[in-house]
């Protein structure tokens, strides 16, 4: 059996460093790549291509449960999708909820999930805290599986908490590399814990999100609490996202963005660009996949341009409509 890196999981190897899993030496614990990620922050540009399908099929090939991670602005239909076909006994895991402002209720979120998306699994809340990998652990030894797999989306957060996890419970336990470029594990890495059930971290899931730039990748992260930005837009006036990406309305309309404020977001009005166009009801979210959303208050036409539809979803928001029952 080949050695494989402790950071993403990859098969190690000593002869082409053009490949990923290159070792100077077999007696390294971490492939070059992640050696560079963990200690100059630096970004491969050695490729890498996630075929959902074939991830699913392994795990569901398998025995045990599921912890399927989605962050909490990322919460649309293809998200929600992938983890339905998840066909193991599983958890959906809310990931990064420190950053959702503390005025709005995760009960409120929950049953959003359950009854605009029809989840009816158990659902757990998590950040990036040693009191939520606390959580996930003593759901695990109270738990009948003895493996667990923890599968999501790209970014979602699943290797972070798993190291927490492993700082508290594992003596001498080497980290996972876990960076804001999509896809930095490239394996299943099995971890043992003390109570004797495994855990499976697996490639994340990937989607059409929309910035590809290490730079931008960087900038979108959110680290700390969002604090909304609100804009009361007139015809005519457009937000530039980044100077990359351009919405308008065809009314006058509140409107408000929900995503890092390393981004910057302002009004301009000179058109940029060729739009798409979206007819959306009340109270709806516009997500830009993977960076963060925009909350529209009123029905609109929302036209943007910079992004091709597919990294685009629009979603009732739970942040209105009848999810406070």
């Amino acid at each position: 059996m080949s050695k494989k890196c402790f950071g993403c999981g990859i098969s190690l190897q000593i002869t082409d460093s053009s490949k990923l899993g290159f070792v100077k030496s077999l007696d390294m614990d971490y492939c070059m790549r992640c050696f560079r990620l963990k200690n100059y922050h630096e970004n491969s540009k050695l490729a890498f291509e996630v075929d959902n399908f074939k991830i699913l099929e392994k795990v569901n090939k398998g025995q045990g449960k599921v912890f399927f991670f989605i962050d909490i602005l990322n919460i649309y239909q293809e998200t929600i999708s992938l983890f339905s076909k998840v066909k193991l006994p599983k958890v959906l895991v809310i990931s990064k909820i420190d950053v959702l402002p503390k005025n709005i209720s995760l009960k409120v979120i929950e049953n959003y999930l359950r009854k605009y998306f029809h989840v009816q699994e158990e659902i757990l809340f998590v950040q990036k805290k040693k009191s939520s990998a606390k959580k996930v652990y003593e759901y695990i030894s109270k738990d009948k599986w003895k493996n667990f797999y923890f599968l999501g989306l790209t970014n979602a957060g699943k290797s972070s908490l798993l190291n927490l996890l492993l700082e508290e419970l594992v003596t001498n336990s080497k980290p996972i590399t876990v960076s804001e470029i999509p896809n930095t594990t490239l394996d299943f890495i099995e971890i043992s814990l003390p109570n004797k059930k495994k855990i499976q971290d697996s490639v994340g899931l990937t989607y059409k999100y929309c910035f590809q730039e290490f730079e931008m990748l960087q900038k979108k992260l959110v680290k700390k609490e969002i604090k909304p930005k609100n804009f009361y837009l007139k015809k005519g006036t457009i937000l530039a996202l980044e100077n990359q990406i351009f919405l308008k309305l065809d009314d006058v309309n509140s409107i408000t963005w929900f995503g890092s404020e390393n981004l910057e977001i302002k009004k301009i009005y000179k058109e940029r660009g060729e739009y798409i166009s979206f007819s959306v009801p009340e109270k709806t979210n516009v997500y830009l996949k993977g960076v963060g959303f925009f909350y529209v208050k009123n029905k609109a036409v929302v036209q943007i341009a910079g992004l091709k539809k597919e990294n685009i979803a629009i979603e009732s928001s739970f942040l209105g409509g009848n999810f406070y029952e």
